[in-house]
């Protein structure tokens, strides 16, 4: 343990105040670079968390997104019988998460979500994959899409610089203002 060993405590806390001093020197804060981070960490990562308000609070599960669209609206597919179709029908507000433990990068989208199920959108949202789940396809009842629509995003990417004061303790945070999105 660190606590019982004072030469590796030492090292633990300069590797920690060298990585801090590398990312402070790279820090970049414009509302085009968060966004920039943020799409580059949503495209590279294959799932993505989404977390709706059930009856007992919070409840998260993993999905496997679309790629976001260019105002980030991100589509999701799943049954219209779920859990999270129930929830979202009851509060339709939501949470998206990132995480790229590789690139030190964290992305995390407030919003809200739209239960889409006419035939024309459960085609464009569906992966041929999604035939191991949903056996009649988009054009079965057990398929709708869900289209989540941020109205705030909050990114944390070391390794591309967005790395607020104080260093580690908040995200950059975008709120979408008159159709753009604006660093708070």
């Amino acid at each position: 343990m660190l606590r019982d060993n004072p030469f590796l405590t030492r090292i633990v806390k300069a590797l920690a105040a060298a990585f801090r001093r590398r990312s402070r020197g790279k820090h970049v804060e414009t509302a085009e670079a968060a966004l920039q981070a943020a799409r580059r960490t949503m495209m590279r990562k294959k799932y993505c968390l989404l977390t709706t308000m059930g009856a007992d609070g919070p409840s998260a599960r993993v999905l496997q997104p679309f790629p976001p669209r260019d105002d980030f609206a991100v589509w999701l597919g799943t049954s219209p019988a779920s859990r999270k179709v129930a929830e979202l029908r009851a509060d339709d507000r939501a949470t998206l998460v990132y995480q790229d433990d590789a690139r030190a990068a964290c992305v995390s989208l407030v919003g809200r979500v739209r239960i889409l199920d006419s035939v024309e959108v459960r085609r464009k949202g569906f992966m041929p994959m999604w035939w191991a789940f949903f056996p009649e396809g988009p054009e079965g009842d057990d398929f709708v899409v869900l289209c989540f629509e941020p109205h705030r995003i909050e990114v944390w990417d070391a390794s591309r610089g967005i790395t607020p004061e104080p260093f580690g303790l908040r995200s950059a945070e975008l709120t979408r203002e008159t159709g753009r999105w604006v660093l708070a």
